[in-house]
């Protein structure tokens, strides 16, 4: 009997210290698949799901890699392959102080949703200026060698900055960049033409096929942007999802925004 007790408040003791590891964290990996770590201080490891995300993790993926995180506010964050991205800041840190929202994308591509926390904490860095959040929803591939950043919309507002050089991109498939010491409103997807296009869809792999994301991280009309319709989009029709049954080939699915058409999702987490 007295080992029995002995051995039940060693588990407790146990629980009790693996506690605040877990509410250390900024937040969870939801999603991963294989080619997917993780650095800080200096050492390396291994991410599946259900690990915990820390300020100061620096993630790399591989090329069939993918990473989806959810914060503690129910930020989205995914995290595509041959990327690498810096967990800097969170809107609570370690020592229960207030913080802002602060990643550096370093390169590779990106989708972001918003969360609950307060949009002015948020603060997302490419190598050549910052994107400012007001509640949207949005992709982001950053060039690794240039360090030039494209952002595509999908809701809501981005403020993208370089330099002394702002602008704000907004709208359904509308596309902007940052580069050195500049911006540029490059307008509609549908405007990008030729061998430009060819590059475009390369930079945002997410909007070409969602079907690799959890559920959580989909965004309705998302692939409209890539795949060109054959007629002009309605924004209203898209921003509420499909009204009528999928093309072939493809099934009705629940996103972020309303339900959209994509190809069949197979369970791989």
């Amino acid at each position: 009997m007295r080992l029995s007790i002995l051995r039940l408040i060693a588990a407790l003791a146990a629980v009790v210290i693996a506690g605040p590891a877990f509410a250390d964290a900024a937040g969870v990996a939801k999603g991963v698949d294989p080619q997917a770590d993780a650095l800080s201080k200096g050492q390396t490891r291994t991410l599946v799901v259900g690990a915990d995300i820390f300020i100061g993790d620096k993630l790399t993926t591989g090329p069939e890699g993918l990473v989806q995180i959810v914060f503690a506010d129910n930020t989205k964050l995914a995290v595509g392959p041959n990327s690498s991205l810096l967990i800097e800041d969170y809107l609570v840190r370690n020592n229960g102080t207030p913080g802002k929202f602060a990643v550096d994308m370093l390169g590779g591509s990106f989708r972001f949703i918003t969360g609950t926390g307060p949009k002015s904490a948020y603060q997302i860095n490419t190598p050549t200026g910052t994107i400012g959040v007001r509640g949207t929803i949005f992709d982001v591939f950053v060039d690794i060698v240039t360090g030039q950043a494209w952002v595509m919309m999908y809701r809501g507002v981005t403020e993208m900055q370089a330099g002394n050089d702002t602008k704000l991109l907004n709208g359904l498939c509308h596309v902007g960049t940052i580069d050195l010491d500049e911006t540029a409103i490059i307008g509609h997807a549908d405007g990008i033409e030729g061998d430009d296009r060819d590059d475009f869809k390369e930079h945002f792999l997410f909007s070409i096929k969602q079907s690799d994301l959890l559920p959580e991280f989909r965004v309705a009309a998302a692939t409209q942007c890539t795949r060109r319709p054959s007629t002009p989009p309605d924004t209203d029709s898209l921003l509420s999802g499909p009204s009528g049954p999928c093309p072939a080939g493809q099934v009705l699915y629940e996103g972020e925004g309303g339900p959209y058409c994509d190809e069949p999702y197979e369970e791989s987490y």
